[in-house]
């Protein structure tokens, strides 16, 4: 066999195995969606129907029925401020954590991941308390205060990797046009800096949308309650309702996708790549 020959070859046996991987992935997916348009009869039939069903959209009534959409702009607010403040919270110390040396640095650094290191049920009954305490329990903003201790963290040692790629020569150059450090943070550094601040501030919406235990637990009433306890009404100890479960799944995907579209670029552009010679 000649190279010009192997090299096809191994070029068609990489794609007949890359397309079988995502054949792979995306089956899960897909079944998903197909579920959700399918009669009960069809659901449980067997042999499986796959394609050919007559569809129908009574599941999505069925939750439209039941006020999905109150619990969907109820995990919009708490995913976006837990986001918001995530962010805010973890920008500056990652941000010192990155460019200062100062007594007992590494013990902090140790101390901030140390919250980590522990299930998040070990503190449930202290948090509760704490916001029954202060008046929060049964609040958004309680609720987000609840999730800050787990995503914060996380968000300081991923913008400090961040902020530790950026030169400080950057810094510097701005420092010698006339900008102070607010400037030349907001100016340089910040810009430089989005595609980290993104992905902070995705995985923080993430962890808040997907929750179940704290949503449960803080958000006592149906009013306020989100996307995960409302599909959690579908899974009994005798029946699961994969009509309504699989719907309300499926626009449950929409926020994180369409973030995921926004901020795609930030993900593809370069950190700093080409800005300075070292």
């Amino acid at each position: 066999m000649t190279r010009s020959k192997r090299k096809k070859l191994q070029k068609t046996i990489t794609y007949v195995v890359l397309i079988a991987l995502s054949v792979i992935i995306a089956f899960p997916f897909l079944w998903l969606v197909l579920t959700a348009f399918k009669t009960y009869p069809d659901i449980y039939a067997y042999p499986l129907k796959y394609f050919i069903f007559s569809p129908t959209m009574e599941h999505f009534e069925k939750i439209g029925n039941m006020n999905f959409w109150r619990y969907f702009k109820n995990s919009i607010i708490i995913g976006a401020g837990t986001m918001l403040f995530s962010v805010l919270l973890g920008i500056f110390p990652a941000y010192a954590f990155a460019r200062y040396n100062f007594r007992g640095k590494s013990l902090l650094l140790s101390s901030v991941m140390l919250f980590q290191m522990f299930p998040m049920v070990v503190f449930i009954i202290p948090i509760f308390k704490l916001l029954i305490s202060i008046g929060l329990l049964n609040t958004y903003i309680g609720l987000i205060l609840a999730y800050l201790p787990f995503t914060t963290p996380i968000s300081i040692m991923f913008m400090r990797t961040f902020f530790i790629k950026v030169p400080k020569t950057l810094e510097e150059a701005a420092k010698i046009d006339g900008c102070n450090f607010w400037q030349a943070f907001s100016k340089v550094i910040l810009p430089v800096t989005l595609p980290g601040i993104a992905s902070v501030g995705i995985y923080a919406f993430l962890f808040s949308w997907s929750e179940l235990l704290y949503s449960m637990s803080i958000l006592t009433s149906k009013a306020k309650q989100t996307i995960p306890t409302f599909l959690s009404l579908f899974v009994g100890q005798y029946q699961t309702r994969w009509g309504p479960l699989f719907a309300g799944s499926i626009l449950a995907t929409l926020p994180p996708l369409i973030m995921f579209m926004i901020l795609q670029k930030f993900f593809i552009a370069g950190l700093v790549s080409g800005s300075v010679k070292e």
